[in-house]
């Protein structure tokens, strides 16, 4: 633990003791006392290629020597450009070119200006609302707190947000009509059609979504057919599809893009988290040819813009974690990678009684506890089962991150993301199951 120096940092729980990070490897994390955790969740679904990886820190301190900062109004710069082919032959179709931020509430928000600005040019002045989805989360400023449902960031911020409208999410597990697919004959996704209609196609810009729900559903995903028949709804009414893929997309569903798996496009994508790898901060939005070519023609510009947007040092951590990902074949070994844990998964719901769902797509998978998996009744809000698990794995050397319920029905839900870096082995798969495992047991000795 820090020692007994005042402490001056202002933490997000401000009176709590945290441990001090010493030293990383692989998809392990060390503490100043010598203890050894398990990163089953990559930090926050972020340190997809491990920690240590020495050619990502080497090639971030040659381009400090040369040029550290420059400001992307007056320069561009090398990582950047280089960075930014290398994307767009990586994603298929015509995502042709990206537009560099820090995190992914900056590339969230970068999105829905791009759309917005994208519609004025075209002609179309009216059209500045965007659709979101009651599961769902895109960042932390207003703007994309304002296309979200996550009750429990909302609340504070409610009387500044501005009232998009909401749809549905497609979760199967606790669906919001109360139907089974594939009869509910995909009434979530329907509804965004009825939405458009509600608010006027010429009002609407874009409808923000992830392709595969993260900290509030722990990695729902949906029937084969929603993003399809998304995409026609899109197209019918000139509504941008955004991708939030900071937390599911590069690689981590076991494509490139998430959005792959339902062979469908969006006119816009973000990026973040995985894309730097935990060595810098850096996302991305990338952006449909035919969008581009829009800003080209007409205004010139796009009035936007970050202070670190570009930075050479950030870009050259992120073509670092590129190259290290392409060298090491990391993401062709997902697939097999994520049905190991996968089903390592599934053999231990049927021993504990407390998990209600196992679900997930590659290396995102979530957990989803409850008080009876025959009914699938949760634990009430002040258990706190999953934040339980978490401390309890924690203990014993696993590192997994919680999700935040209370968004699909406004009913607390305890979930558990496992998320671990593209290079563990399957002996470290097992090491983190029979953690888990049993961490399970003594959170159900206390709650069952």
């Amino acid at each position: 633990m820090q020692g007994a120096q005042e402490k001056k940092v202002f933490y997000r729980s401000p009176g709590k003791e945290y441990p001090q990070v010493e030293r990383a490897r692989g998809v392990y994390i060390y503490d100043t006392t010598g203890k050894k955790y398990l990163d089953g969740a990559s930090g926050c679904v972020v340190a997809n290629i491990g920690y240590g990886v020495t050619q990502v820190a080497d090639a971030m301190g040659e381009t400090a020597a040369k040029i550290s900062y420059v400001h992307s109004s007056t320069f561009t710069n090398q990582p950047q450009e280089e960075l930014a082919r290398c994307l767009a032959g990586a994603t298929p179709g015509e995502l042709n070119h990206t537009y560099f931020v820090s995190g992914g509430t900056e590339a969230n928000e970068t999105a829905m200006s791009m759309a917005l600005q994208y519609h004025i040019q075209k002609g179309s002045k009216g059209k500045y609302k965007f659709i979101g989805r009651t599961l769902s989360y895109h960042g932390s400023s207003f703007g994309t707190l304002s296309v979200a449902s996550n009750t429990a960031r909302r609340r504070l911020f409610s009387p500044l947000l501005l009232p998009f409208p909401l749809i549905p999410a497609p979760h199967c597990y606790r669906c919001h009509y109360g139907l089974s697919y594939p009869a509910c004959g995909l009434l979530c996704a329907k509804a965004l059609e009825q939405v458009i209609l509600a608010e006027g196609p010429e009002n609407v810009a874009g409808f923000l979504v992830e392709p595969v729900i993260g900290t509030s559903a722990a990695a729902s995903v949906p029937p084969a057919e929603y993003f399809p028949l998304v995409r026609e709804i899109c197209d019918r009414y000139d509504v941008l599809l955004i991708a939030d893929e900071v937390l599911c997309g590069y690689g981590r569903s076991g494509k490139f893009m998430a959005l792959e798996h339902w062979q469908v496009e969006p006119d816009l994508l973000t990026l973040g988290k995985g894309l730097g790898g935990g060595y810098a901060p850096l996302a991305a939005v990338m952006v449909q040819e035919r969008i581009h070519r829009v800003f080209c023609e007409n205004w010139g510009k796009f009035v936007h813009g970050y202070t670190y947007q570009g930075n050479p040092v950030c870009c050259s951590a992120g073509l670092a974690v590129f190259r290290y990902i392409r060298q090491e074949k990391l993401f062709e070994q997902l697939p097999e990678k994520g049905d190991f844990l996968f089903k390592g998964l599934k053999a231990l719901a049927k021993d504990h009684p407390i998990i209600g769902d196992v679900r997930g797509l590659g290396f995102l998978l979530g957990l989803e506890l409850v008080r009876d998996a025959s009914s699938k009744e949760s634990f009430s809000k002040e258990v706190q089962a999953a934040e339980k698990a978490r401390k309890i794995s924690m203990d014993k050397g696993l590192l997994l991150y919680t999700g935040v319920g209370g968004t699909a029905d406004i009913m607390p839900r305890d979930y558990l993301l496992i998320a671990p870096p593209f290079v563990i082995s399957h002996s470290e798969m097992e090491e983190l199951l029979s953690i888990l495992d049993a961490s399970l047991t003594e959170v159900e000795e206390k709650l069952l």
